[in-house]
C-alpha cells in the first residue's frame, strides 16, 4: 500500500477542514463578544446564530465525507497498482482486437454468440491495409486464432501492432458479431494519470480491459 498516495489524496480535504476550524473559531469569538456587549433591553436575535451554527455543522460533515471518499479512492488506486504488478510475467487476455506481432507470432481469441455458416478472419496493419486472411471456426463459443506473421505474398510481416476483424454470417446471411480479445505475456506495467496499464510486447492496455490471467507456460 502506498501511504504517500493516500496522504496526497487527503491534502485538499485537510486544508479545507483546517480553514473551516479557523473560520469557526473566528465566528465563536465574534459571537461571544457580541453576547457580552449586547444591550440587555434589545438582546441579539439568536435564531440567525443558530442558522450559522447549523451551516457550519453541514459544511464540516461534507468535508468529513470527502475525506473518507478520498481515502477509499486512494486505497482503490493502491490496490489497482498491486493487481497490475502481480500480472507481470503472466499471460493476460485483454478485450481488444489489436495484438502485437512479436517473436514470430500474434494471438487472438474470439467468441460467437451462435453458430455461423461461414467465418473469416482478416489481419490489418497499423495503416489499415489487409495483410493476411485466416480461416476461422464457425461454432458458437470461444475460439483461438494464431498468426505467424506470414503475408499473402509469402514474406514475413515486421513486428508491431495488428488488428483482427472476424466476419461471420448465419444461415439467413445475417452478420454475427464477434467478441475479440488478444492475449500475451505481460512484460511491464505503466503508471499513468488514468490508472495503471499493462504492457504486452510494447502495446499498452488499461487494467479494466483484462478479462483473464493465466500462469505463463
Amino acid at each position: 500500500m502506498d501511504i504517500s498516495t493516500i496522504g496526497a489524496a487527503q491534502t485538499a480535504s485537510t486544508r479545507a477542514a483546517s480553514q473551516l476550524t479557523a473560520n469557526f473559531d473566528t465566528f465563536l469569538t465574534l459571537l461571544t463578544t457580541q453576547l457580552r456587549n449586547q444591550d440587555p433591553l434589545a438582546p441579539l436575535d439568536t435564531e440567525k446564530f443558530t442558522e450559522q451554527l447549523v451551516q457550519f455543522a453541514g459544511v464540516e460533515q461534507s468535508i468529513q465525507t470527502n475525506q473518507h471518499l478520498e481515502a477509499l479512492l486512494a486505497l482503490q488506486s493502491s490496490s489497482d497498482n498491486e493487481t497490475a504488478l502481480a500480472m507481470v510475467g503472466r499471460i493476460a487476455t485483454v478485450e481488444s482486437d489489436v495484438a502485437a506481432l512479436a517473436d514470430g507470432g500474434a494471438e487472438w481469441t474470439y467468441a460467437l454468440p451462435r453458430d455461423a455458416v461461414s467465418a473469416e478472419a482478416q489481419v490489418f496493419n497499423a495503416s489499415g491495409a489487409l495483410v493476411a486472411t485466416l480461416p476461422a471456426a464457425t461454432g458458437a463459443g470461444s475460439h483461438e486464432i494464431s498468426w505467424n506473421g506470414e503475408l499473402a505474398n509469402g514474406a514475413r510481416a515486421s513486428d508491431g501492432a495488428y488488428r483482427l476483424v472476424v466476419s461471420a454470417v448465419d444461415a439467413d446471411e445475417q452478420a454475427i458479431p464477434a467478441e475479440i480479445a488478444t492475449r500475451g505475456l505481460v512484460d511491464a506495467v505503466a503508471f499513468a494519470g488514468g490508472g495503471p496499464a499493462i504492457e504486452i510486447a510494447g502495446l499498452r492496455f488499461a487494467l479494466d480491459l483484462v478479462r483473464r490471467v493465466d500462469a505463463a507456460s
